[in-house]
C-alpha cells in the first residue's frame, strides 16, 4: 500500500505539468501581401487559413498526458504561394506555468517567434530564396 501511494504522489507531480490549455497562434506580418497557413498534429487538423496583413490564427489545445504533442506547421507567402517554409510549432515539455502562448509571425525576411508577449520575437527561420 505505501508503494502505491508514492507511485501515485509521483505521477500526479509529473502530470500535474503537463496539463493546462496552451495557445498556438499565427500572425501575418507581411509587407501587403496575404499568408496561407496550415498547422496540424497527428489527430488535430487546424484547418487551412488564409490570413491578410494584421489577421491571427488562434488556437486552443491541451498536451496528452504523455508528452508527445507536437504541432507543425506550413506557411506560404502570398500573392503566388511559391515560398513556404514547414516547421514544428510546438512539441510538449514540462511546463512551468499553465497556459503558455507559441506566436509564430511572418515577416517579409523570415518567420519569428515569442512565447510570452513582453519579450521580443526572434528570427527562427527564413523565407527560401525564390
Amino acid at each position: 500500500m505505501k508503494n502505491l501511494f508514492i507511485f501515485v504522489i509521483l505521477l500526479s507531480v509529473c502530470i500535474r505539468n503537463t496539463f493546462g490549455i496552451s495557445t498556438l497562434l499565427v500572425k501575418n506580418e507581411l509587407n501587403n501581401k496575404v499568408l496561407g497557413v496550415r498547422c496540424r498534429s497527428k489527430d488535430d487538423n487546424l484547418g487551412d487559413h488564409i490570413l491578410r496583413v494584421g489577421q491571427m490564427t488562434k488556437n486552443n489545445f491541451d498536451d496528452n498526458v504523455w508528452r508527445r504533442t507536437l504541432f507543425w506547421c506550413n506557411l506560404w507567402k502570398g500573392p503566388d504561394f511559391k515560398l513556404h517554409v514547414a516547421f514544428d510549432a510546438y512539441r510538449s515539455q514540462w511546463k512551468a506555468d499553465i497556459g503558455p502562448r507559441y506566436l509564430w509571425i511572418a515577416r517579409e525576411d523570415g518567420i519569428y517567434y515569442t512565447q510570452h508577449p513582453e519579450t521580443p520575437p526572434k528570427k527562427k527561420y527564413d523565407w527560401p530564396k525564390a
